[in-house]
């Protein structure tokens, strides 16, 4: 044992009291204070010696303090144990024994009471079958346990039983994880998530300090904020239409399965190694960049649906209507997204629906000009049945060779060429033409009525 005072009396009296015990006493001198190069197991301190209060121990030792009288309350908190003048042996040997069996466990919460009963995080240090042997006020609050409830109960109790074996194996192992979260059982058995760091305690290698703190909020907005990020993915992987997004610098960052499919270019040959530049060509990307900063085409940091060129893996030009935006981080912009619809199945359909459109009004034509025909036809048939009817009176009232006989012959043969005629009317049913004078065009009387009696002629 290793004294510190300024009475000599102190020192006779402890040689006496131990006189004949395994007990030996060795008085350091009246100025001796610190503890950096004691070797005895157990310090004595004279709670009367003026400087007992600014007595530092900084290796841990225990200290037994000697009370002749009144001393200052703050020594309390610096005395492990303490014993009143004049010494009993038995006394005396009961408080040495018991400083011996002292551990580090003991000098810790001596030395740092208030320093771990002050920490923002929970802090529990484990002995080596990982029981709980000291345990700071927020550990109490994260568990639900009260100290009582708490101490000396197998950490294991608290652990999932998924966590336990791998801390086990791990501090089996001398290895001490960090940052690791685990997941602890409450009193009433609810679950919480904390992140966990684990240290092995110096001078007593064999226990563990812990540190943890309930992050259970936290784990629970990033797993909402994953979820709602992965559902975004898949809404924008799933869109029907190219969505690209690039950073200032207009490197790809987003591409999508319709850009993949569209372009021909494979995401992992985009996102990160191609430009806007590389897909749009370097006019179109300037434009697009122009128009985004423009006032003009939607407002700042808008594009309207605009009509443009996209490149594929080949080079070649798909016809596409784009539309983007600005995305903005703290005012200021951080990113291009980009909405394309391909046009290529759109204007195939326009294209067929034009097509279409052209023949239905020809039908149209057709068909009025095959009721126009008819009813030429009827109504050019009796005037001129009429005049068939006078013209061969007249031939028959006439002198064979006289002119008005000549005259009834041609106002017959013109009559049947006109019947002729209105009876190729009556037969139309397609609109036919024939080139006339220069590059006018007429109607093919002959050729629409020869194609309306081809049916006939095949039946």
């Amino acid at each position: 044992m290793a004294l510190i005072s300024r009475d000599p009396d102190v020192h006779q009296e402890l040689l006496a009291t131990l006189d004949g015990t395994a007990w030996s006493v060795e008085w350091l001198g009246p100025e001796v204070v610190g503890d950096s190069e004691l070797h005895q197991e157990v310090v004595a301190l004279d709670a009367a010696h003026p400087a007992a209060l600014s007595w530092e121990p900084t290796r841990g030792k225990p200290v037994l303090l000697v009370v002749g009288g009144e001393y200052p309350a703050a020594l309390d908190e610096l005395a492990s144990d303490l014993v009143f003048r004049p010494t009993l042996r038995e006394r005396l040997l009961v408080r040495l024994e018991r400083l011996r069996a002292l551990g580090p466990i003991d000098d810790l919460r001596r030395q740092y009471a208030k320093t771990f009963a002050s920490m923002a995080v929970g802090t529990v240090v484990l002995g080596p079958d990982l029981e709980i042997l000291i345990a700071n006020p927020r550990s109490y609050e994260i568990v639900g346990h009260r100290e009582e409830t708490m101490k000396s109960t197998d950490i294991g109790e608290m652990l999932s039983a998924r966590d336990l074996p791998r801390i086990r194996e791990a501090l089996s192992q001398g290895q001490y994880p960090r940052g690791m979260d685990i997941h602890l059982v409450r009193r009433y058995g609810t679950g919480i998530i904390c992140n966990a760091s684990f240290a092995p305690l110096i001078g007593a290698e064999d226990h563990t300090v812990v540190s943890f703190e309930d992050v259970s909020h936290q784990r629970q907005s990033e797993y909402e904020l994953i979820k709602t990020m992965e559902f975004l993915e898949s809404l924008i992987d799933a869109s029907v239409d190219a969505i690209i997004a690039t950073d200032m610098e207009q490197r790809v960052r987003v591409f999508n399965a319709s850009a993949s499919r569209i372009t021909g270019h494979h995401v992992s040959d985009v996102i990160g190694a191609m430009t806007l530049e590389d897909l749009l060509g370097r006019a179109t990307a300037e434009l697009v960049a122009q128009r985004l900063h423009s006032p003009e085409h939607g407002g700042p940091g808008r594009l309207e649906p605009t009509m443009l060129d996209l490149l594929d893996i080949h080079g070649a030009r798909i016809p596409v209507q784009i539309s983007g935006s600005l995305i903005y981080e703290q005012d200021k912009p951080s990113a291009f997204v980009l909405i394309f619809a391909d046009l290529r199945d759109r204007m195939r359909v326009e294209e067929r629906l034009a097509e279409a459109q052209k023949k239905l009004a020809f039908t149209e034509k057709q068909g009025v000009l095959a009721e126009l025909a008819g009813t030429a036809a009827h109504e050019l048939n009796q005037p001129l049945t009429s005049m068939m009817a006078y013209a061969e009176l007249l031939l028959r009232q006439s002198e064979p060779d006289s002119n008005g006989a000549k005259a009834a012959r041609v106002l017959i043969r013109e009559a049947e060429r006109m019947a002729e005629i209105v009876r190729k009317i009556g037969k139309i049913t397609r609109y036919e033409t024939t080139s006339y004078v220069g590059h006018q065009k007429i109607f093919d009387l002959d050729r629409a009525a020869d194609a309306s009696s081809e049916p006939e002629a095949k039946g």
